[in-house]
């Protein structure tokens, strides 16, 4: 089990990594910091869900939900 647990942590990392960019992309006026921060935040709502495959969308679109909020 610790190595499917290993290969979920790593893909979930690199779905959010990927999330981190893309949000920098979409929003240049955050900083990594802030876009980090965000990340953490949002995915600690979702930390001990025995579910991980879909946190990195939840995680995407909370944060988007909420610059989007922000902009208007």
């Amino acid at each position: 089990m610790g190595k499917k647990k290993d290969d979920a942590d790593s893909k979930e990392a690199a779905a959010l990594s990927d999330i981190a960019a893309a949000i920098k992309n979409d929003f240049p006026h955050l900083t990594d910091d802030d876009v980090a921060a965000m990340i953490a935040r949002a995915r600690e709502d979702f930390y001990n869900r025995p579910i991980r495959d879909f946190i990195p969308l939840f995680v995407e679109r909370r944060i988007r939900a909420q610059l989007t909020n922000q902009k208007e």
